[in-house]
């Protein structure tokens, strides 16, 4: 293990040839380095076991002279019964490992079996904690040896990341100057015959771009750059997502009800489809297409995408695909339904010439009435799921349940919520798919030990996933209705700020127990208002940042949302694929971080190179 004392004075020396703020700096991101190091080499045993990543130990000492039943269960499992943990002799001392990614609740009971001395504490990995049980009355948790920082990696990659980034940047600036420019032109041999001819660079001489990068030039500027940036950095977090997301619980989906970054990723990618979408039917409309016929290129993408979807599905099966389990549900799969319905409202109804409605901010809602009859679909939709969801008679179960079954809820009044896993949304997925046709492995197994299947992109939640494209719809027809940038941003806060409102509501401001959770496996409306609430937001600003302030270009998110299909379904084929990912050699966060960054980064240099050889999957 590195000694950071020695590294230090090692660092007085070398950085005394740069200038104090430089020297800050570089001793500030070294530091960084080797904490991350030692981290990576962290050696903590508990009990004679080595503890690993997301764990930490827990010493428990009890000064009863009568035996204790320890019971725990982790925070995240809302509404569940104590699970039995560990029993302990009279008067003894244990080591226990603890699991890290939430907080613990324990308790202990003595022989009446009454439980005693509740805690809740959150544990941080490599922590030694100690907890002393006495007569005295309950005692809380101490801390013995602290543990690490534990965003040290995240915060040394991005440190990384902005570093190269601005000598890029620096790089870029230098072979643009002026000086570098006469260098070129003094070190350009010329013949004589080119200097007959005149330069390369007269006005009556071939462009200066090559022809066959021209496509690719041409396609940039004519898009809307910042609706690439968006939907590039949604693939990129998503290739990042899935492919671990360096094991950090908040990288990961939520157990069931709440928000996390993992949750974002899909909603914005329907989001932004839907931004797209209306740009691109009014287009074709615009171009003389028949209503027809742009129906029938809708049909036709809808298709290709379900049968993507159901493709890769069967990926992952080692052997032939066995079609009595065959999964049918998917994220290409919701997408090409969402996008169906959609489309087809869009491509009937949308007028082909736009209207402007003014340079500055009014109460007029004229871009909305204009679309009064896909809104009354849409909504009326939305409406269909969430009168199922809480109305829904679903046998064995009570009406309205929004739980994910299993141990949820199960004290005091039993386990009537076993065998009720989703709802209505589970019970109508098991009734018209079968249960052999769905997700057999949902993310909350674990912590509520449910046995029943759930798909998170079932049959019910693809009523709301129409919404969740719609609201891209209404930011498109804001981009196509005003031209000024003022107008545009403002209107979208609008209406960011709205839904926003809206979801707090309906989850009266809470995580759970609200009259409508914020639940991405059920896919409910707080959800989808919630997510176009930040997706709304996000696109005002990257707005300012590339298109009105020019102050970004959008690279490297830039090229991977030209080509955002390609990156999808070859990130799902190579992964756990060498050179996207390997065997860890370590099973600690920095060495998952560290490879799931260089997988999303190769992803985003291969839209590069197919964006400079003017390479674009469309369908």
């Amino acid at each position: 293990m590195l000694d950071s004392l020695y590294v230090s004075f090692c660092l007085d020396d070398i950085l005394r040839c740069f200038n104090a703020e430089t020297s800050l700096w570089l001793k500030y991101f070294a530091y960084i380095i080797v904490a991350m190091w030692e981290t990576n080499g962290k050696n903590v045993v508990c009990n004679f076991t080595a503890l690993k990543m997301d764990e930490a130990c827990l010493h428990i000492t009890s000064d009863i002279p009568n035996e204790l039943k320890l019971w725990k269960q982790v925070d995240e499992c809302h509404g569940c019964k104590y699970l039995p943990w560990v029993t302990m002799p009279p008067s003894s001392n244990i080591s226990l490992v603890v699991e890290t990614k939430y907080p613990l609740n324990f308790v202990y009971s003595g022989t009446e079996e009454k439980f005693d001395c509740g805690i809740t504490y959150h544990f941080e990995e490599y922590g030694v904690y100690g907890w002393n049980i006495t007569k005295e009355g309950c005692n809380p948790v101490t801390v013995i040896e602290e543990p690490p920082f534990p965003f040290l990696p995240i915060i040394g990659a991005f440190i990384i990341f902005l570093s190269l980034s601005l000598i890029w940047n620096l790089g870029k600036c230098a072979m643009n100057s002026e000086w570098m420019a006469r260098l070129r032109e003094r070190n350009h041999p010329f013949s004589e015959l080119e200097s007959d001819l005149g330069s390369p660079s007269s006005a009556e001489g071939p462009p200066m771009t090559r022809a066959d990068v021209m496509p690719a030039v041409r396609r940039q500027r004519a898009r809307v750059a910042t609706l690439d940036v968006f939907r590039g950095i949604c693939i990129a977090l998503m290739i990042f997502v899935n492919y671990g997301g360096g094991q950090y619980w908040f990288f990961k989906h939520s157990t069931w009800n709440g928000l996390t970054v993992a949750d974002l990723v899909y909603p914005w990618f329907l989001w932004i489809m839907g931004v797209s979408l209306v740009i691109s039917l009014r287009s074709q409309l615009r171009s003389s297409l028949r209503r027809r016929q742009v129906l029938a290129r809708v049909v036709k993408r809808s298709i290709i995408l379900f049968g993507l979807g159901l493709l890769l599905n069967t990926l992952s099966a080692c052997k032939r695909t066995d079609l009595r389990m065959l999964r049918l549900p998917g994220v290409l799969q919701r997408i090409g339904l969402a996008y169906l319905i959609v489309g087809t409202l869009e491509a009937l109804t949308l007028k082909p010439q736009g209207f402007q409605y003014g340079r500055w901010f009014t109460l007029q809602l004229q871009d909305v009435l204009d679309a009064w009859a896909q809104w009354f679909v849409v909504l009326a939709l939305a409406g269909i799921h969430v009168v199922l969801s809480l109305l829904l008679p679903v046998p064995g179960c009570p009406t309205g349940y929004l739980g994910p079954g299993g141990l949820d809820s199960s004290v005091p009044k039993g386990d009537i919520y076993q065998n009720c896993t989703g709802g209505a949304a589970g019970y109508v997925d098991r009734l018209l798919l079968g249960p052999d046709h769905i997700y057999q492995t949902p993310t909350f197994r674990h912590i509520y030990q449910t046995v029943l299947p759930f798909d998170p992109e079932g049959l019910l939640g693809t009523l709301t996933a129409v919404l969740n494209v719609y609201l891209g719809v209404q930011a498109g027809r804001i981009l196509l209705s005003y031209h000024y940038s003022v107008s545009r941003v403002i209107r979208w806060c609008v209406w960011g700020i709205f839904c926003g409102i809206v979801a707090a509501v309906l989850c009266r401001f809470q995580k759970d127990d609200g009259w409508i959770p914020v639940n991405k496996n059920l896919w409910s409306v707080s959800f989808v208002l919630l997510t176009a609430c930040f997706a709304f937001l996000l696109l005002s600003v990257l707005y300012l940042v590339v298109d009105a302030g020019k102050w970004w270009n959008g690279h490297p998110f830039l090229y991977a949302g030209m080509n955002p299909l390609i990156l999808y379904v070859g990130h799902e084929l190579a992964k756990n694929k060498f050179p996207w990912s390997w065997e860890p050699y370590y099973h600690t966060h920095t060495e998952f971080l560290a490879m799931d960054v260089w997988g999303t980064c190769l992803w985003l240099l291969i839209a590069f190179i197919l964006f400079k050889k003017d390479i674009f999957l469309s369908i």
